[in-house]
């Protein structure tokens, strides 16, 4: 039994060299990688669309929260409960710029998701105060 199973992982081990070596050309090119600036990556990356944040709960959902509009801005909620609070309590609808402190209305901050995890997101008032907190 022991020999058959040798023999089977020198097999599958021969198997894969082959494979690898005969993959490769001598006339191959590498890849050529794009070149991305720092800002440009993390702004990609960054981000999060407001349709998909909770503003009650300060959370990022993943899907479609309900729209709320107030005083000519859209607000989103989870459930009829925040959509209730949006409407009716101002400090839902404000965060605090992690970055300056400043309050920033959350219907037109930059949204991202916190570094401490838990779907948490941070409010900025612009990118590039995200970008200055994040150096």
């Amino acid at each position: 039994m022991k020999t058959k199973i040798a023999i089977l992982i020198i097999g599958i081990t021969a198997l894969s060299l082959g494979i690898s070596c005969n993959s490769s050309s001598k006339d191959a090119k590498p890849a050529k990688v794009p070149v991305i600036e720092k800002k440009q990556a993390v702004k990609a990356t960054a981000q999060v669309k407001t349709n998909l944040v909770c503003f009650v709960n300060n959370k990022f959902m993943g899907i479609d929260q309900i729209p709320v509009e107030v005083d000519g801005k859209t607000y989103y909620g989870c459930c009829e409960d925040c959509v209730g609070k949006l409407n009716n309590i101002r400090a839902t609808r404000y965060a605090t710029d992690p970055l300056t402190g400043a309050e920033v209305d959350k219907a037109l901050a930059y949204i991202v998701k916190a570094p401490s995890g838990n779907n948490d997101v941070l409010y900025f008032a612009s990118e590039e105060n995200y970008l200055k907190y994040t150096k």
